[in-house]
């Protein structure tokens, strides 16, 4: 961490004026600027422009000098109360703005990515808007800040509009809202507490989401993906890819931008767009339930989730035309459930356990905070892969029974996932479960039927449970926490309420969990809690860590951390690298825990480019992750501190970029850590579906 100089910003009002003008037009406008936010802000204006198009604009003190200038989307226009902007970017020379605009073509096109941010259009600027909004001012108004002391403070942003909590999960999607000061939940279109986390397609290009797709899924289980948040963001690689594939029962294949997609027909749809997809059904239903227009969410996701992955769900959440007030950590938004308006002190564990994902964290609750010690997880171990054990029993006890053999299509792949999450929920009430198919097959004409036991289930998921175990045990250890000085466990997620899991929880804690919060909607609840609260001045302050180590790959396919894991938001670190002859760096930066860079989540390269640095020049970059977990990448030549331009990019191939770093020399910047000898990464022993979908998709010779 560095010891630098930020702008102090006064505080923006009613009083400000905004000059702006729409993208690709020259129309020009002053007017005031109302209800101003972390977001966005209202636009008192007669001259309005259209939803959806882009402004770019100055926003000028009273005394028409420049505080700051920006780009921002048009979210909603009224004649009556003139129009409300989203910012998209602030600080940003005007020069560059009018650039991005002829770049684009003209009104209501997005911006490419901006320096400093991964991908897509940056993240809504949170509480770094007011430091953001001064960096054009003079030096004369520097303060100096020790950025070695976590600038946190607690959300203080005021909606435009109607904001939701929103459970984003890899089996069911849950959204809340408050109502009197009491968080309910936004049911379905049928009723239900959450929606099915499922798209499916249909040939002529009509799609079903939610209930209506799980409700085709047995019909057409090749057109209806589930499961997406596992892959949402991820950098595609095939062989990753036929890794993965035993846990999908459709065809994964590379999508646009090097990304996950399913293979749907000829076509390959990105998971990036059927998680939005997924909340635009989210957002149409809480409007169809509240009323009114939903503008605004705080969203959730596994704690585990990479850069790459959260930035993912940014990108879908804008694409839903939802403003994202901040990404939480789903066993942070758990905690907030837990220690709503309660002051006394407390350290509890939050073992989040849902349909696709488990993490566990530690989290001290105090009046007014929320401070996680220590988090882990794995992204790969949920409920779904308990249905398909259960479901590999359910093929086998049969095919025994029957004393025949048989390769099951994906319809009868789709049919025993179905009976196999039915004996899943009815065994964590009873006993024994017989499962029933009629017409399983039909040459011969035989039904499955097959009794198993929560004994015999027990023993088929023991794996899973006990990887959990191992998970938490892990992570306490790691930060030297004490399971003694636990006060509480959280339970979280619909796998919870499996006995094998609270029974191994019991047992590692000396303690049964409490059960004062329900685990399907306590993720939920802890969304719509923190929505309401921003803007009153009254929310948490939350003060995170960094799930997994964020560094760069280095010669002989080895990974040098820079920024470690769970160090505490916001931070930042630097690295210094030689340039090459031609003064240029190219940096690749990936995300994990492995010493081989390949075993880790590749985010994007950083790229310099400078003739002045051919001579033995030096660059030094800065990555920093604010209390967000939002990263920025800066670079400045080591010899002069002239800022450099940065890019950051995503389009040269992933298989390119190892098959450089198995070939490069070492050269500058901080050694890669030696070779360790580390565990083979985690994997569910081979099961008889998993080998099926594997030699089903290969048959179809459509993976990637």
């Amino acid at each position: 961490m560095v010891t630098s100089n930020r702008r102090v910003a006064p505080r923006l009002g009613s009083s400000t004026r905004i000059l702006w003008s729409i993208v690709g037009q020259h129309d020009i406008q002053i007017d005031r600027l109302r209800d101003v936010s972390a977001s966005g802000a209202r636009v008192a204006t007669e001259a309005v422009a259209r939803t959806g198009e882009e402004v770019r604009f100055d926003l000028l003190d009273d005394a028409g000098e420049r505080i700051t200038t920006g780009l921002a989307r048009v979210v909603w226009v009224d004649a009556a109360r003139g129009m409300g902007i989203a910012f998209l970017a602030l600080g940003i020379d005007l020069e560059l703005i009018a650039a991005l605009g002829v770049q684009q073509g003209g009104a209501g096109a997005r911006p490419p990515s901006l320096p400093g941010k991964v991908g897509g259009p940056p993240p809504f600027p949170g509480e770094h808007l007011v430091a953001a909004a001064t960096a054009t001012q003079d030096d004369d108004d520097v303060e100096d800040i020790d950025e070695t002391a976590p600038q946190i403070e607690p959300l203080a942003v005021r909606p435009t509009g109607v904001i939701i909590g929103i459970d984003l999960g890899t089996t069911n999607t849950c959204a809340s809202y408050v109502v009197d000061g009491r968080a309910k939940i936004i049911p379905g279109r049928t009723g239900s507490n959450t929606i099915p986390s499922m798209i499916t397609f249909d040939p002529d290009g009509s799609f079903h989401v939610g209930q209506r797709a799980a409700d085709r899924q047995i019909l057409q289980p090749l057109r209806t993906v589930y499961g997406s948040k596992r892959l949402v963001g991820r950098t595609f690689r095939a062989e990753l890819a036929a890794d993965l594939q035993e846990h999908f029962a459709y065809p994964l294949a590379e999508a646009e931008g090097q990304r996950f997609g399913a293979r749907i027909g000829d076509d390959v749809i990105s998971m990036d767009t059927i998680a939005a997809r997924i909340l635009e059904e989210v957002r149409s239903t809480a409007e169809a339930h509240l009323g009114v227009p939903v503008e605004a969410a705080v969203i959730t996701v596994p704690a585990y989730f990479s850069e790459v992955q959260r930035e993912a769900v940014r990108r879908a959440a804008a694409e839903a035309k939802l403003v994202v007030h901040r990404i939480v950590n789903e066993p942070t938004a758990a905690a907030v459930a837990y220690g709503h308006k309660q002051t006394k002190k407390a350290r509890v564990a939050v073992w989040d356990f849902g349909g696709g994902t488990f993490d566990f964290s530690v989290v001290d609750l105090s009046a007014g905070q929320l401070e996680v010690l220590a988090t882990g997880g794995d992204n790969f171990v949920g409920g779904s892969d308990f249905d398909d054990l259960v479901a590999s029993h359910l093929l086998v006890e049969f095919q025994r029974a029957e004393g025949i053999e048989i390769d099951p299509s994906p319809q009868q792949i789709a049919r025993l996932r179905e009976v196999a999450e039915l004996a899943k929920r009815a065994l964590s009430v009873q006993s024994e479960y017989v499962a029933e198919l009629p017409e399983f097959t039909r040459e011969p004409l035989k039904a499955l039927r097959v009794e198993i036991t929560r004994d015999r289930f027990d023993a088929i998921t023991a794996n899973l449970v006990l990887r959990t175990v191992r998970i938490a045990t892990e992570v306490m250890s790691a930060r030297k926490l004490e399971f003694e000085d636990i006060d509480d466990v959280i339970l979280v997620g619909g796998s919870t309420r499996v006995p094998a899991v609270q029974n191994a929880v019991t047992k590692l804690f000396g303690r049964r969990p409490s059960r004062r919060i329900n685990p399907d909607e306590a993720v939920a609840l802890g969304a719509a809690l923190l929505a309401a609260e921003i803007g009153s001045g009254s929310a948490p302050t939350l003060l995170d860590i960094l799930p997994m180590s964020v560094g760069y790959g280095s010669a002989g396919l080895r990974f040098a951390p820079i920024v470690a894991r769970n160090e505490r938001l916001p931070v930042e670190r630097e690295v210094t690298v030689d340039a090459d002859f031609l003064g240029a760096v190219s940096m690749p930066l990936f995300q994990g825990e492995s010493g081989d860079v390949t075993r880790n989540e590749y985010l994007c390269s950083a790229l310099v480019e400078d003739r002045a640095l051919q001579d033995g020049g030096r660059v030094t970059f800065r990555l920093s992750f604010d209390e967000h977990c939002v990263m920025a990448v800066d670079a400045r030549d080591e010899r002069t501190g002239r800022k450099l331009a940065t890019r950051l990019d995503r389009t040269r191939g992933l298989d390119d970029i190892l098959s450089d770093l198995g070939k490069s020399k070492a050269r500058g910047g901080a050694p890669a850590e030696p070779a360790r000898a580390e565990p083979d990464p985690w994997k569910l022993p081979p099961s008889p579906l998993g080998k099926v979908l594997g030699k089903l998709f290969k048959l179809f010779g459509r993976s990637g």
